[in-house]
């Protein structure tokens, strides 16, 4: 009994260390996106000068060190220090840049015309940094202004079901349906997107479910005033996608943009009238499913209309490229005597970015102003920074893949002008055998090929690793040990997965 009775009281230590957070600002958080968005950068430049002399294995290694421990560390020991860090990441890039020799043989291209890479870059980022908080956020080396706001407010942990939502809107069938084909049958479309859909949720529900059970009966904290007592990150998925499809049902793509912003502003109003925003924030007795789970059936309409703004937003980058493959309009530039060219469809893409991202952060300070910005009601305000700050990031990827591009050519160039003999080397965009530089990690391909995996088995070992050990007593450099430990393990099992080919459907 004495056993059990220290172990209840841990867990109400848990559950008080996870609570009652009041956030952070949103530039903090989004100066701590911007090594993560450098590291790219360094890591494609340290691979293009010396790759081509590592086995696969050790790359896999380097990238994991230059893109996944720095990502650790801004999240705990080095959080106030992002600018610093970024710096140093963009000096290093441009040492890392000059005098890179590359191969002397021919090798073939195979750029993936499927992926556009800064929204890998994207997807894996969200992914990889949702994981590292869900197990750093039990340790003490986790700053608590990073974790999750009980009311109102920004903070990281914040931003990962909404990034999360943002991230597969941005590259779903209806982001990339450009057919203008008559919408006849309306019957007919229903039945099938409903079956597909239940098709689609079920598998979210019966995890949903599973974690429900696992939380319940292994005596695991729970933060209830995240989604409910019931209700978890798996069923808002579920239910986010039982209604987006049922709405594509009913309208084009095209339309996405305009009947999520009219979603949210329904939603705003809802939450505003008849005491419902009261209800779901107050201390309501929590006596039958509805009232137990309000933050999660109240988040819903939310996150369902920021998914359509995500495809909208995804449109116009997908058309943006489809159009650049179709046209070859470039701009062309001299650098120390080597000419370059940049798509203009790029540069005009990077201004529509800017102009969206501009857009948002103003309605977003807006709405905090009039209504706050609350993560549990997945209000207007929520809704827009989550979309300012997807476009932000977005704006800054492509800048990288950009100069990416510009000093490969600038290489590319130098060494062409130096041989008699016409060498050249490509660069590739997915998996390939030989010696081939890569435009995006393994590991970010890797987390995409099993995304809801790659987020399960991350839950997973969370458990495991609360469960063999008081994370609360565990100090500094154990502590980044053990998430370091962690996270390579997760991704270490998605990149066994990836190479061999093994896609798990959800």
């Amino acid at each position: 009994m004495e056993s059990m009775s220290e172990q209840q009281r841990y867990r109400i230590q848990q559950e008080e260390f996870v609570s009652n957070h009041g956030g952070s600002s949103p530039l903090e958080i989004l100066l701590l996106m911007l090594p993560n968005i450098l590291a790219i950068s360094l890591t494609h430049f340290v691979l293009l000068k010396y790759g081509r002399k590592l086995p696969r294995n050790i790359q896999t290694f380097v990238e994991f060190v230059l893109n996944v421990v720095p990502c650790v560390l801004c999240c705990t020991i080095l959080s106030e220090y992002t600018i610093p860090v970024s710096m140093v990441m963009l000096t290093a890039s441009v040492l890392f840049s000059q005098n890179i020799h590359l191969a002397p043989k021919t090798i073939r291209t195979e750029r993936s015309t499927k992926r556009i890479p800064f929204l890998t870059h994207f997807r894996a980022l969200t992914n990889i940094i949702t994981a590292i908080c869900i197990l750093g956020v039990d340790f003490r080396v986790f700053p608590r202004k990073f974790a999750k706001t009980e009311v109102y407010g920004y903070s990281l942990m914040d931003t990962g079901v909404g990034l999360f939502v943002m991230a597969n809107a941005l590259v779903a069938p209806e982001a990339r349906d450009f057919l203008d084909i008559p919408r006849t049958n309306l019957m007919r479309r229903f039945s099938e997107n409903a079956r597909v859909c239940i098709r689609g949720s079920a598998p979210l529900l019966v995890l949903g479910f599973g974690r429900f059970l696992a939380v319940e009966y292994s005596g695991y904290q729970k933060h209830v005033s995240e989604y409910g007592v019931h209700w978890n990150f798996f069923v808002t998925l579920a239910f986010v996608k039982i209604f987006t499809s049922t709405i594509s049902s009913a309208i084009s793509s095209k339309f996405a943009g305009l009947t999520g912003l009219w979603i949210i502003g329904m939603h705003e109003y809802a939450l505003s009238t008849n005491g419902l925003k009261e209800w779901v924030l107050g201390n309501t007795p929590r006596v039958d499913f509805v009232s137990a789970n309000r933050e999660g059936l109240v988040s819903v309409p939310g996150y369902v209309g920021l998914y359509l703004i995500g495809i909208a937003v995804g449109r116009v980058v997908h058309m943006t490229f489809n159009s650049a493959r179709r046209h070859a309009l470039v701009t062309r530039f001299k650098v120390h005597g080597v000419e370059f060219v940049c798509s203009k469809f790029h540069l005009i893409l990077v201004s529509k970015l800017l102009i969206m991202a501009c857009m948002s952060w103003g309605v977003t300070f807006f709405c905090d102003s009039r209504f706050g910005v609350s993560r549990r009601l997945t209000n207007a305000g929520y809704c827009f920074w989550i979309v300012a700050l997807s476009t932000t990031v977005l704006d800054g990827l492509l800048l990288v893949d950009i100069q990416m591009d510009i000093v490969r050519q600038i290489v590319g160039g130098k060494k062409r002008s130096s041989r008699s003999e016409s060498k050249r080397v490509t660069f590739e965009d997915g998996d390939s055998e030989g010696e081939v530089v890569r435009i995006t990690p393994e590991i970010f391909e890797a987390v995409n090929y099993n995304g809801l995996v790659f987020f399960l088995l991350a839950n997973l070992v969370t458990g495991v690793v609360n469960m063999s050990m008081r994370t609360l007593y565990v100090e500094g450099l154990q502590a980044l040990q053990v998430i370091i430990a962690y996270i390579a393990t997760v991704i270490g099992v998605s990149v066994i997965l990836y190479r061999r080919k093994i896609q798990v459907k959800l």
